[in-house]
């Protein structure tokens, strides 16, 4: 249903590339498929599957995101942190050792008309140590950060994080000391190689 869902909107605008959220909301009057397609893997996961490229600004957005978490992190914690190739298993490398992987999500409207964050994890079994999720307002900037260790939302595929509400994700709300704990126990093991 999501496949020629999307390929109408393809056919239809006559695109050569995936089409931008804007563009689906435009076409059908709501959001119904980009919910689906934000809880189902997300842009670039349709985008892949489908063979098609993605506009520009949205592959911005995600780098745009990385690129401010590397800043974040070394403001937060003093490590450093680099940016991975395309396609690595997880976005960002702190301090040579602690797998980081981000996400960002503006607010969506489910079917009840409840106002939420919604972030697409993509795997059951993580590849990185921790996530960090931006919640942006409606102006695209952030009002909430929440830094999870991976292994707390091990099997989950997809978090929803309430707009303006309380959600029980607040606990990892700005929760940058996990970086300090991962940090300590890779030095920990370092000491102890063989």
């Amino acid at each position: 249903m999501v496949v020629s869902e999307i390929n109408r909107v393809v056919q239809s605008l006559e695109l050569d590339r995936f089409p931008t959220h804007s563009e689906i909301e435009q076409f059908y009057g709501n959001k119904s498929l980009t919910n689906k397609i934000s809880k189902s893997g997300g842009t670039k996961y349709w985008a892949s599957r489908l063979g098609y490229g993605v506009k520009d600004c949205e592959s911005e957005f995600g780098d745009y995101f990385e690129r401010y978490a590397i800043d974040d992190i070394y403001q937060h914690t003093g490590l450093s942190s680099y940016k991975n190739k395309v396609g690595y298993p997880y976005d960002i490398t702190t301090n040579r050792h602690i797998k980081v992987d981000i996400k960002s999500s503006t607010i969506i409207e489910n079917n009840y008309g409840y106002k939420l964050h919604s972030f697409n994890l993509e795997k059951k079994e993580p590849t990185c140590d921790i996530y960090i999720l931006y919640c942006l307002n409606d102006n695209d900037e952030i009002h909430k950060t929440i830094i999870i260790p991976s292994c707390h939302v091990y099997g989950q595929t997809q978090i929803g994080i309430s707009a303006y509400g309380n959600s029980k994700w607040d606990k990892y709300r700005d929760q940058w000391e996990w970086f300090n704990t991962y940090n300590d126990f890779y030095i920990k093991l370092e000491k102890n190689s063989i």
